[in-house]
């Protein structure tokens, strides 16, 4: 039985995390919380009962010193600095994303993390929605033959709310780290990465950013060795929904809310319903508790560490250098095979 704390108690995590961790109750006990607002504490008392509450992680590490792993669900300013914190006790790390939005935080990390020999999981939660796990077969299958290009789109009206009543810190540049590509760009960023494997090698991004510095909207393309893709996601829509499409060599995958329609040449189209659209809710409780199951095999089998870990370091590069294309006027920016160090990246490959 592993011991852990949540450090933050906001909507995904009492909607999302809690429910996972006592899904997995035989594997994992969270037997702390640290949350800042008084009210949240009193949520994640009636979560956990038995947890110790803090009212910040440094009164936590001062009082609980037999933790293994944390679990970070704070906004993303604060990721970097309590990753280090947590590893510098020696404690595994699931952090919501963005797990760093400057390479230079995330070669700090990794670098300590191999130093701690402990593993630091990103929540890429949005590869396990039924409809990306499906697609992920049907791509496996080689049904679309090989795909040539990708398109996500994420439409909301406005930013979430970490709590009903607010704050609204996602529109708070000095919490958020940025705007939407932060919020709901890097999630794409790590499914480009299952629906297109191969190494980008230029974006060019555009934002419409508000008069406190947070981009509400953004539009990426990506060029890939054989392939391109398109990104838009906006918090300006009169809609709330996700969609997707691949065009391939031999067909044609879209990814709706709520089903799949994959139309190949030679065959009728074959439509797949899914119960829960990809737009229902922000906090997805059963995607995270399939991840689980993940971040429980890097803590358990160190050999498997680094494939996380590695999709984060893509995602951080791709966000940093999608807001340098903007800085650039739109001009398309080429990418590095890797934002760390060729030292860092020999011992990532044995680590």
């Amino acid at each position: 039985m592993l011991k852990g704390a949540i450090i933050g108690f906001g909507q995904v995590a009492e909607k999302a995390h809690a429910c996972a961790w006592k899904e997995y109750a035989n594997d994992f006990s969270i037997v702390a919380v640290a949350e800042q607002s008084q009210a949240r504490l009193k949520c994640a008392a009636a979560s956990f009962p038995d947890a110790g509450l803090y009212p910040d992680f440094l009164s936590l590490l001062q009082s609980e010193s037999a933790l293994d792993f944390v679990d970070i669900a704070t906004p993303p300013a604060s990721h970097p600095a309590l990753i280090l914190q947590a590893l510098q006790q020696n404690c595994h790390v699931l952090c919501e994303k963005p797990l760093a939005t400057n390479p230079k935080d995330l070669e700090t990390i990794l670098s300590l993390s191999q130093a701690k020999n402990r593993a630091v999981f990103t929540v890429h939660n949005w590869k396990k929605a039924p409809h990306f796990l499906k697609a992920s077969e049907i791509l496996k299958e080689k049904l679309l033959g090989e795909v040539r290009h990708v398109e996500l789109h994420t439409l909301r009206n406005q930013p979430a709310t970490s709590t009903p009543s607010g704050p609204a810190w996602r529109k708070d540049i000095s919490l958020s780290g940025g705007g939407i590509l932060v919020d709901h760009g890097w999630h794409l960023f790590s499914l480009l990465q299952e629906l297109l494997p191969q190494h980008p090698l230029s974006i060019t991004a555009r934002l419409n950013i508000d008069e406190g510095g947070t981009e509400e909207e953004a539009s990426c393309f990506l060029i890939y060795p054989n392939a391109t893709a398109h990104l838009f996601l906006t918090w300006r829509s009169h809609e709330r929904s996700n969609w997707g499409i691949l065009h391939g060599t031999q067909g044609t995958l879209e990814i709706r809310d709520d089903r799949l329609s994959l139309q190949r040449k030679g065959h009728p189209i074959e439509v797949f319903p899914l119960e829960e659209k990809l737009s229902a809710s922000s906090a997805h409780p059963a995607w995270f508790s399939l991840l689980l199951e993940d971040f429980k095999a890097e803590v358990q089998n160190p050999r498997l560490r680094g494939k996380n870990l590695r999709e984060a370091e893509i995602c951080s590069m791709l966000l940093s250098h999608a807001y340098q294309s903007h800085r650039l006027g739109g001009k398309t920016v080429s990418l590095p095979f890797s934002v760390l160090p060729a030292s860092l990246l020999r011992e990532k490959a044995s680590f």
